[in-house]
């Protein structure tokens, strides 16, 4: 028998997402019918089997796999000077 996600697994959820300093409210976790956890976060979705979801999960969010991607640093660069600049100068 296949149960669905409950109300405890939900506030352990929130709870290491706060801890790990991310917001609650912009992950979705569900159970679906071919009984796969789906947990939908910023940056994308995964499917975890019932029985590891919350293990497995967490791994990946201290991975940073559901993190927002991080844009590039705008404005200038800065020059790298080789060695052979270094030892004139």
């Amino acid at each position: 028998m296949i149960r669905d996600i409950d109300n405890n697994e939900r506030q352990l959820l929130a709870s290491h997402l706060r801890a790990s300093g991310r917001d609650p409210s912009s992950f979705s976790v569900a159970l679906q019918p071919d009984g796969l956890v789906r947990v939908s976060g910023p940056r994308g979705t995964a499917f975890y089997p019932r029985a590891q979801w919350f293990d497995r999960f967490t791994r990946h969010l201290d991975k940073a796999f559901f993190d927002p991607a991080v844009p590039a640093p705008s404005g200038p660069r800065l020059e790298r000077k080789g060695p052979a600049m270094l030892q004139a100068a």
